[in-house]
């Protein structure tokens, strides 16, 4: 075989062989939409994305054709980017003790514990936990009353810290009853570290947590079902794409750093471990930094340029992406919203449990069987994890009654029924800004609301961050009316008093740009713009049968107060490079756990071959912004999955073509090669014998003469 053909054999065998290994494992990358072919998924057109903010052209190129294109680093209060660079274990302080104070409590107790026992308890220190002479020893204390046990407990604990544990026991002997304090080796599972005084400077343990290809809440809950405590003990600033390489912040109240590091699973690590003795709450974040590359990069270099700049000075409209709104066009979040904020219970509990196209397999048989027979504990048997909106429904019907249905959403979490409620004011937002922009263009306008301290940062959405409840079921937020209204009370004076209307004179003198105006999410307690705008409000809300008054739900947990969001957002620190790369399986930016173990120079700084080209993108977001409504400025294309999809599959047909017609070329070259050899070797031999008869012609003429 001819060299040049070996190498290409074996290129594509190896692409062969780790199909199925790269990242987004199952996806074929040579027919990346077999997988979603006739999907019904939504378009951004279906939940009000339909402007730009820069009329230049946009180009090709895929988002998120693997996961590990898309990594968000959390960045803090302090302005600090998260990244995990410190796998050290913090170990417990060790306690000194007063040795006067040591001296006095072993007189305070000799009476109980003889020098004989000191001398076993000291021998027992030292064995080990397997040993089988490590026999506990009983030391009989019924003489002291409950305080003076607790101090011989604590006077064990400060001499032989982990290696022993003491009990205080009840028994029967000689029909008396007594007191013994056991010592003993602690066993291997015991719960000796719960046990030991916390001497870590802080009650709460702060850690990063680096993901991959997984949800926040998903990580959470895990690490939670691990050390044994509800999800809702986990806390964090915010949730991140499930498709991507994450690094943010955690906190967990009094466990170990050794204990949370054990926790961890194969893709989540943790490091970076600090103290303090503050909880952290949803939105204690300055923002998120993005490295993002796009593949199959196809379009002339000035008009990405230029895209890139417009979008560096111009920024983009902060539109609420598709992942706020789910993946299915059938039945969007949305709509569930609308009936749950219009106490329609039968219509939310229908709409959650309706089949729908394209669903999980395991998932359609489910929805199937509950929407054709309503047997509720039937379909919730046929589930396995009970992690599932589904499943929690379907378990409330079961027990409260098949059309009670009010009582059976009880028993899902808030935060995940506050999900479809917010989906509806991010529906009505992004029609807005759409509208606004549309008729008005970039320019201010008399009425638009902005932020009286011009420094203040959006609203996060979620009401009440207290991620103490942010777990806790209907039932159990509607309990305390009392407290509740105090706190709307004061919740409607904070609103009001948080944003101020332009007038002319302050659009005259210059201190405010489109930058600074906000845009409503509809509620009960709101300020709305002093222009037409806010009429466009109105009919939207009226379109569903809504209002701002009706946001004002009977039950407060669904009760709407609304906030404010930036219209427009402008990237910060952004730098782009272009980036040549020769397989669709090539890892183009180093995450921090690369990083760690010393793979990102080879992949930041290797060598760029190849005749396929990625745009890689760097750049910082605010809080609660999605990154990929800024590529789709960049762009200038929806980005939803199906559409990206088709992308990737056609930027794919035609490396294919590309490749074909190279290989082709070389084809006929080494054919072409091969043809002219027989040639070139009859014309040599005809030269050697032309050579042999001149030889032997001179040499009979130089006999002859």
């Amino acid at each position: 075989m001819n060299k040049n053909n070996k190498h290409k054999a074996s290129w594509r065998g190896r692409q062969k062989y780790n199909s199925n290994k790269r990242s987004g494992a199952g996806r074929d990358w040579k027919n990346p939409t077999k997988h979603s072919a006739n999907r019904v998924c939504l378009r951004e057109d279906q939940v009000g994305i339909t402007e730009y903010v820069s009329d230049g052209e946009g180009f090709t190129g895929v988002v998120k054709s693997r996961f590990s294109d898309f990594h968000v680093n959390e960045i803090d209060q302090n302005g600090q980017v998260l990244i995990l660079n410190d796998l050290s274990v913090p170990k417990p302080a060790v306690e000194t003790f007063d040795e006067e104070k040591l001296a006095e409590a072993r007189t305070k107790f000799a009476e109980v514990i003889t020098a004989e026992i000191w001398d076993k308890l000291n021998d027992l220190a030292k064995m080990k936990a397997k040993d089988s002479t490590a026999q506990p020893i009983d030391i009989l204390v019924t003489s002291l009353d409950k305080t003076n046990r607790g101090e011989l407990h604590e006077l064990l604990k400060q001499i032989y810290g982990t290696n022993l544990t003491s009990s205080t026991i009840n028994q029967i002997n000689n029909s008396i009853e007594e007191r013994i304090i056991r010592v003993a080796k602690p066993k291997g599972n015991s719960r000796n570290q719960e046990r030991t005084r916390w001497t870590f400077p802080g009650e709460y343990v702060h850690f990063l947590v680096y993901k991959e290809n997984m949800e926040t809440g998903e990580a959470a809950s895990r690490l939670a079902s691990r050390l044994g405590m509800h999800p809702s003990h986990v806390n964090y600033c915010g949730t991140k794409d499930k498709r991507a390489k994450t690094t943010q912040k955690f906190c967990i109240k009094r466990r170990s750093p050794s204990q949370i590091l054990n926790a961890g699973i194969n893709s989540m690590r943790i490091g970076n471990f600090s103290f303090s003795n503050d909880v952290l709450k949803l939105g204690d974040l300055k923002g998120n930094r993005f490295r993002i590359a796009l593949r199959h990069v196809n379009g002339d270099e000035e008009i990405i340029q230029k895209a890139l700049e417009n979008l560096r000075d111009n920024g983009f409209i902060n539109y609420f992406g598709l992942q706020r709104f789910g993946n299915n066009a059938d039945i969007p979040t949305y709509e569930i919203g609308v009936a749950l904020l219009k106490a329609d219970y039968k219509t939310v509990a229908e709409l959650i449990l309706k089949p729908r196209a394209n669903d999980l397999p395991f998932m359609d048989e489910v929805r199937k069987k509950w929407w054709t027979e309503r047997d509720s504990a039937a379909a919730a048997a046929m589930f396995i994890p009970n992690e599932f909106i589904e499943k929690k429904l379907l378990n409330g019907l079961a027990k409260y009654g098949e059309n009670d249905y009010s009582t059976a959403l009880r028993g899902i979490p808030r935060n995940m029924l506050l999900l479809y409620p917010h989906a509806f004011q991010s529906l009505v937002f992004n029609r807005i800004a759409s509208q606004r922009i549309k008729e008005f263009g970039l320019k201010l306008m008399a009425g638009d609301l902005v932020y009286r301290n011009k420094e203040e940062m959006d609203e996060d959405i979620v009401e009440n961050n207290d991620t103490e409840n942010s777990n806790e079921n209907l039932e159990a937020v509607e309990g305390n009316d009392e407290t509740k209204e105090t706190v709307t009370k004061t919740e409607e004076s904070i609103f009001k008093r948080k944003v101020k209307a332009l007038t002319e004179e302050d659009i005259a003198s210059g201190n405010h740009s489109l930058f600074d105006v906000v845009l409503p999410l509809p509620g009960h307690d709101i300020t709305y713009p002093f222009n037409i705008v806010s009429s466009w409000y109105e009919d939207i809300l009226a379109e569903y049968g809504l209002s701002s008054e009706k946001l004002r739900h009977k039950v407060k947990t669904f009760a709407m107060a609304g906030a404010y969001r930036k219209l427009l957002i402008r990237p910060t620190e952004f730098t782009w490079k272009f980036r040549k790369y020769s397989s669709p399986e090539e890892t183009l930016i180093a995450s921090d756990w690369e990083r760690i173990n010393g793979k990102a120079e080879s992949i930041e700084n290797g060598e760029e071959k190849g005749d396929l080209k990625a745009l890689l993108l760097d750049f910082c977001l605010p809080p609660a912004v999605y990154a990929t409504m800024l590529l789709r400025e960049l762009l200038k294309t929806d980005t939803s999955a199906e559409q990206q999809a088709t992308v990737e599959s056609n930027e794919m047909s035609k490396a294919r073509s590309s490749q074909q017609a190279r290989e082709s070329e070389d084809d006929v070259k080494i054919e072409s090669n091969e043809n002219n050899e027989p040639k070139i070797e009859k014309r040599k031999l005809e030269a050697d014998e032309n050579d042999v008869n001149e030889a032997e012609l001179k040499e009979k003429r130089s006999k002859t003469s």
